[in-house]
């Protein structure tokens, strides 16, 4: 494949996973109200902290998206690097795997990471 194509495949999977985990992150939030509105507060704030780094990961997976995709050959491979570490880190240190739409969206970092690795090197 052209190296074009694999920036393009990357930047496309890295700003829908970006997408998908800020979207996650308004789910968990609207979510966190509706378990204050039934009396469960610690449930609350568990979702509204999720609702927070999910978005905070989108926005981190969306900048590192867009650099890769703007860079040079060393600034893509590092990227791509970072994408993987995020997809990676979201799946065993951050719990991604509980829902589906931060699943996806971890998955879809992970493929825009080697996807940037593959069109760095």
């Amino acid at each position: 494949m052209p190296d074009g194509s694999n920036r393009g495949l990357a930047l496309l999977f890295g700003l829908l996973s970006a997408l998908l985990l800020v979207v996650a992150g308004i789910v968990a939030f609207v979510g966190g109200f509706i378990s204050l509105a039934f009396g469960f507060g610690s449930i609350a704030l568990g979702a509204w902290a999720r609702s927070v780094v999910y978005v905070v990961v989108g926005l981190v997976v969306g900048l590192f998206t867009g650099v890769g995709h703007s860079g040079d050959r060393d600034r893509t491979a590092a990227c791509g690097a970072v994408l993987i570490v995020v997809a990676v880190v979201g799946w065993f240190g951050l719990g991604f795997g509980g829902e589906l739409l931060a699943l996806l969206a971890s998955l879809f970092c992970l493929i825009a990471g080697v996807l940037y690795l593959v069109s760095g090197r």
